[in-house]
This record gives C-alpha cells, sequence and structure tokens, in this order.
C-alpha cells in the first residue's frame, strides 16, 4: 500500500479510495472459519485445512502449548488443539495467528510494530482475565480477540497516512489532549473509525467492531455495553507496569473514569495486569510479532 499525502482533513471514503483496497484477512483464516462454525465439519478436516499453511500451523501450536494456556500435555496437531480448546477459542487464536501478514508493507522507525502489538496484546490479555471474572460476559476468548484488534485502525493509517499519524502523536503530547482529538485535527479522522470500517470489511462478529470504536469512550450503552466498557478499561490498564499493591491499584483506578462499573476488586484488576505483564512477550513469540517491523514479509 503506497501511503497517501492529503493536505486537507480525511474521510473514511478518500483513505480507502484512490485504487487502494482496503487489506483482507487471508484466505486460510476464512477457509477455516468457515469450517470451524459448521459442526458437521470434522476436526480432523479442520486441522487438514491449517496444515495447508505451514506456517499458521506453527503459529497456532505455539500458542496453543504456550504458558498462557497452560495445558498439561503437549499438544501435536491442529485438530488435538480443536478437541481440547474447542472451536471458539482455536478461532480467536487463529486471528491471531494470522494478522503478522496483513500489515507488512511499510517500514517507518518512528511506528514500532512491536510496541504496537505490545500493547495490544496486554490489552487482549487483560481484558480476556477480567471477562473470566466477570458473569456479565458470556464468552471471554471474544475479549481477547477484542482487545487484540481494538487499536486495528492504527495500522491502516501509519500504511497510508503515515505523516500524519505521526503528526496527530506529536500534536497530542505537544497540546495535552487524548489521541482522538489529536487525530482530528491532523487527520480528520480517526483510528477508531478506520479500525470499524476495516473490521467490518472482515465480516467480524458486531461485538468486536463496537469494542474497536467505543474503547476511547467513558460511558458506554447499547446491547454490548458491558464488552466496550471492559476493552476501555483494559486498554487504561494496560499502559501501567506491576507489580501493583493495592494502593497503587487504587491510585490508577482514580485516573480512569468510570472504571468500576464492571464490579471488578483490586485484587482481581492487579492479578489481570500482572498476567498481561508475565505473558506478554510469550503471546507475542507465538503469533511470530517479537522484533516485528512493518517492513518484513
Amino acid at each position: 500500500m503506497e501511503p497517501l499525502i492529503a493536505e486537507q482533513p480525511l474521510t473514511i471514503d478518500e483513505l480507502i479510495g484512490r485504487g487502494q483496497e482496503l487489506p483482507s484477512l487471508p484466505e486460510i483464516y476464512l477457509r477455516v472459519s468457515q469450517q470451524l462454525e459448521d459442526e458437521r465439519v470434522s476436526v480432523s478436516e479442520i486441522g487438514e485445512t491449517v496444515q495447508n499453511d505451514p506456517a499458521i500451523t506453527t503459529r497456532v501450536l505455539k500458542m496453543v502449548n504456550s504458558a498462557y494456556y497452560g495445558l498439561p500435555n503437549q499438544v501435536s496437531s491442529v485438530a488435538q488443539a480443536v478437541s481440547l480448546l474447542g472451536r471458539e477459542r482455536l478461532k480467536h487464536i487463529l486471528i491471531g495467528s494470522v494478522l503478522r501478514g496483513v500489515f507488512s508493507s511499510h517500514d517507518n522507525p518512528a511506528f514500532s510494530m512491536q510496541e504496537f502489538w505490545q500493547h495490544s496484546i496486554k490489552t487482549a490479555i487483560i481484558a480476556r482475565q477480567l471477562a473470566h471474572e466477570l458473569p456479565t460476559i458470556e464468552e471471554s476468548e471474544s475479549m481477547f480477540t477484542a482487545g487484540l484488534l481494538h487499536d486495528i485502525g492504527r495500522l491502516l493509517l501509519i500504511n497510508r497516512v503515515p505523516q500524519q499519524l505521526l503528526a496527530a502523536e506529536e500534536y497530542m503530547i505537544r497540546k495535552r489532549v487524548d489521541i482522538v482529538s489529536a487525530e482530528i485535527a491532523e487527520i480528520g479522522l480517526t483510528h477508531t473509525a478506520v479500525g470499524e470500517t476495516l473490521m467490518h470489511h472482515w465480516g467480524l462478529p458486531q461485538v468486536l467492531i463496537d469494542c474497536a470504536r467505543l474503547h476511547h469512550e467513558v460511558v458506554h450503552d447499547g446491547p454490548h455495553r458491558r464488552a466496550t466498557h471492559l476493552i476501555y478499561f483494559a486498554n487504561q490498564l494496560s499502559q501501567y507496569v506491576p507489580p501493583l499493591d493495592d494502593g497503587e491499584t487504587a491510585d490508577i483506578l482514580d485516573g480512569i473514569e468510570n472504571w468500576d462499573q464492571g464490579d471488578l476488586d483490586l485484587e482481581q484488576i492487579a492479578s489481570a495486569c500482572q498476567l498481561a505483564d508475565d505473558m506478554v512477550f510469550d503471546v507475542m513469540e507465538s503469533f511470530g510479532m517479537v522484533a516485528m517491523e512493518i517492513g518484513e514479509d
């Protein structure tokens, strides 16, 4: 994707226009996702499909065998992974495994892809862990995916309008405003709106789209309000470095508006942050995201 040079504020249509299609998820993801949705497709058939792509197979098995899932025995095949973890979990592991190759065309030393994924995966781990503590969140695995994808619009912006995105980040620091306001000032649209458009293009579930669109909003409403609030909260928490005692956790929460909508206690929050700090590089390595920059194939 060639970067655009825009003197005037951009619209979504302009960003995805000019002969440039939106990036697509790999065919392997689409095929396996369809199979995972169809109970008539056997786990061995799913395994055979994934194994047509050795790189994806390796990443899926690395993730399944990582300390993050803590399975008692080594998993040696995708079919076995489906049997042990279930179709829903594998679906969420799969999207992390394919994301490495979706954005890989530009090398911009001012934008660290590794830092981007570190933040995204920390948010994902915190969200999944806290979802386990909340009976109002039905599917904790989907919260991992929501956290992983919440900032995905930034990757399209750094590919299409790198100068403007970096200018927005500088504006945020210089003017001491939030990133959404800075993006509107420098680009004319936000990474949240771009992420919403991209995820619609990918045909992802509405709950994931809403989490990407609303993760900077303080007040949450609508059918997915508990999930969108959780991603907002996890995104805020991912900025802090454990270990955190109760006093430090309480101080952090004082700076996060409406943090207490989820009925979580200090110990649960600190534990989720610690787990994310402990596991982030293992998960990144499983997905092939360690020491990865935009220019890599």
